[in-house]
């Protein structure tokens, strides 16, 4: 929870920069979250191997709800539930809980896991590994232990400029998650100078919210006389905030409590900055803002760098009984609304993400046996499905099935409404992929598309042929095994669903091509841009999975009103989409703002400005001086940003004009009618 602050100016100057983004990440926040769930569907005690996440607070607080926490696998009594701590374990750890018959429940973060996973691939191409990282660190023990026969620990750059490896070997690198970004990059330097074969993610591997923390320390330190990090003693990511602090010249402290702040380290000191670790409870910053008040500094400036939106599901199996179980009302045993369909759209989303996951980590287990090369696509499809992202087609699909009055029963419409919203994220993760080589895309979800993470490694092997070509063709090989993927996992869907799902496969692949005719011809067409975005997106996105949904529940009487719903929506959906693009945040969407503009894109927005402003048909006719930031200036100017909010609060309301009669399940009516604005005033 954000701290509220009343900003007050004071009279002697003093004045704290409150740092954001802060505080708990993705892979913290569900850790946490797991050994609540195993403690609630368990009991006391569940057992967890080290610090679930690494500060002291958080493990009190669950250890007062019945967490035990051992230092090894083998403190556990032999069947005990035993949590793996967010840090992730080796094979070894995992050999021991078998043969201890434990009930082990993964809590490792999924950033990490991708290291294991990268570890495990460069182990089966032989490569001598060279892991950057603090050997006492528990993460660093856990991916040591993937290979340990052939890996080597690097700490730091001298260790880096001192490493030996014997002439001809193979080389490559990994690092440690919570690195800082400086220090890992001239380590890195240093090992590509002087082993140039040796190949690696670099930077790519240090957490996101590891970058946006060391991001934000560097924004406020230079203007500020002294910078408080909060967070424990252990937490490797908060120490390279006080280290990123320094580096810039700024004093710094780590502060583990508010017990822990020496007022004397603040003399003579009016700017304070303040940030917190990847694993520091919110309640610990507060607690040092009401400190900090008490000596003087009430006066708050935040400083915002970064909009954090990644999201990381608990592990299948830790459903709560009351996300599976249907309330029903006094008289009619209806499905209970508000917040329980919600938790049961959660909870089947969450199931669908784990099948996907199943299914792709045993193709990669599958393909990898015969060459670790053949492996590469389906990680890339794999990274991107567990970057997270909004999840719109499968959860519109879920709720088109629990709108319709679909149960969660244990029946075969259950499970078929789980294939069909894993293929959509599937479809997705195919369209994305391919669209990122279509519009020139250098990030999705704030890292590298597939197509330009694998130029580069052609790049750092220095192999044959054209590195930009080769990673397009990776990203096409990963875009159809993804469709593939998706094909496979809704087989067996009845035939009503069946006859949906192949429907809006070749729809949405029309509507890309006339997307791209369009972004060749540049000739404004409003009603074709317009046919263009409610087939490429608004049906694909809303509409054709609700009726996906609605089909699997055997409820085709509701396919007309989830049509003109679902039109609506998925229009204003693509409207709010143009509209980031032209005018957005790259930070806050996780790829680049002006794509579309940058692309030649004839989108909806920009077809429309030509046909009402000249200024933007004069710039959009001059194809061959196409100048994106004039065009941009010339929409803003033009007034059509504002008649494209107009028409989206109309067709926001005509969604949910069209569900009014529609005989819903409970509840259904309101949160779908929530959906729509949720998707058409979203900022990402």
């Amino acid at each position: 929870m954000a701290i509220a602050v009343e900003k007050r100016k004071q009279a002697d100057g003093k004045k704290v920069i409150l740092a954001e983004p802060r505080g708990f990440c993705a892979g913290v926040e569900r850790a946490i979250e797991i050994v609540e769930r195993a403690l609630e569907i368990h009991g006391a005690p569940v057992y967890v191997r080290k610090q679930i996440v690494h500060n002291g607070h958080v493990v009190r607080e669950l250890e007062e709800r019945g967490a035990i926490f051992v230092d090894s696998e083998t403190e556990v009594p032999e069947g005990a539930v035993c949590i793996f701590s967010a840090h992730g374990v080796s094979p070894q750890v995992r050999d021991n809980a078998a043969g201890r018959q434990l009930n082990v429940i993964d809590a490792t973060c999924p950033l990490v896991s991708k290291v294991h996973q990268e570890a495990r691939r460069y182990a089966r191409d032989e490569r001598t590994l060279l892991l950057v990282g603090h050997a006492d660190h528990e993460e660093i023990e856990g991916t040591y232990g993937e290979a340990p026969d052939r890996t080597l620990i690097v700490e730091d750059a001298e260790e880096a400029r001192q490493v030996e490896l014997p002439p001809g070997t193979e080389a490559a690198f990994l690092t440690q998650t919570t690195l800082s970004v400086d220090d890992t990059s001239e380590i890195v330097s240093i090992l590509k100078e002087r082993f140039p074969g040796i190949v690696g993610a670099g930077s790519e591997d240090i957490c996101y919210a590891s970058q946006n923390r060391q991001n934000a320390i560097k924004a406020i330190a230079e203007r500020c006389d002294f910078v408080l990090v909060v967070g424990a003693t252990n937490s490797s990511n908060s120490i390279r905030m006080v280290e990123v602090a320094e580096s810039l010249g700024t004093p710094a402290r780590l502060v583990p409590s508010v017990a822990d702040l020496d007022p004397g380290w603040l003399e003579g000191v009016e700017t304070v900055g303040v940030s917190s670790g990847a694993s520091a409870p919110e309640i610990l910053v507060r607690q040092v803002m009401d400190r900090l008040a008490d000596l003087g500094y009430v006066d708050v400036e935040s400083e915002v760098t970064a909009k954090e939106t990644v999201v990381f599901r608990p592990p299948s199996g830790l459903d709560l009984p009351g996300e599976r179980a249907e309330a029903e009302d006094a008289e009619g045993g209806a499905p209970a609304a508000g917040a329980a369909a919600g938790d049961d759209t959660e909870a089947l989303l969450a199931r669908a993400v784990t099948r996907i996951e199943d299914l792709l980590r045993e193709e990669v287990e599958r393909w990898g046996g015969v060459d670790a090369r053949a492996a590469q696509p389906i990680e890339s499809v794999a990274e991107l499905v567990a970057a997270g992202g909004k999840r719109l087609r499968p959860r519109f699909c879920i709720s088109g099935y629990l709108a319709a009055g679909g149960k969660l029963d244990g029946s075969a419409a259950e499970d078929a409404v789980i294939n069909a919203a894993a293929g959509l994220e599937l479809l997705h993760a195919f369209a994305l992929i391919h669209d990122d080589v279509l519009d020139n895309s250098p990030t999705r979800r704030g890292r590298p598309t597939t197509h330009v993470k694998h130029a580069g490694i052609h790049a750092e092997h220095g192999w044959a042929g054209e590195s930009r070509r080769y990673g397009e063709s990776v990203a096409i090989v990963a875009g159809d095994l993804a469709f593939s993927y998706a094909n496979k996992i809704t087989g067996n869907l009845p035939e009503a669903a069946r006859d949906i799902w192949t429907y809006l496969g070749s729809e949405m692949l029309i509507g890309e091509q006339l997307d791209m005719a369009l972004a060749a011809e540049l000739t404004p067409d409003p009603d074709l841009a317009r046919w263009v975005a409610v087939c490429k997106s608004g049906q694909y996105t809303i509409h054709r999975p609700m009726a996906l949904g609605a089909a699997i529940a055997g409820r085709a009487d509701l396919h007309e009103a989830f049509e003109a719903y679902g039109v609506a929506a998925g229009e204003a959906f693509q409207l709010r989409d143009d509209l980031l693009d032209a005018f957005g945040d790259s930070a806050a969407t996780g790829k680049p703002a002006g794509l579309d503009l940058s692309e030649h894109k004839m989108n909806l927005l920009l077809a429309l400005a030509a046909t009402k402003d000249a200024d933007v048909a004069r710039l959009v006719a001059d194809g061959e001086n196409w100048d994106p930031d004039r065009l941009r200036a010339a929409l803003l100017a033009s007034g059509v940003r504002q008649e494209v909010e107009d028409r989206i609060d109309q067709l926001v309301e005509t969604a949910r004009t069209a569900l009014q009669g529609a005989p819903l399940a409970d509840g259904w009516r309101e949160r779908l009618d929530e959906m729509a604005k949720q998707v058409a005033y979203r900022d990402r």
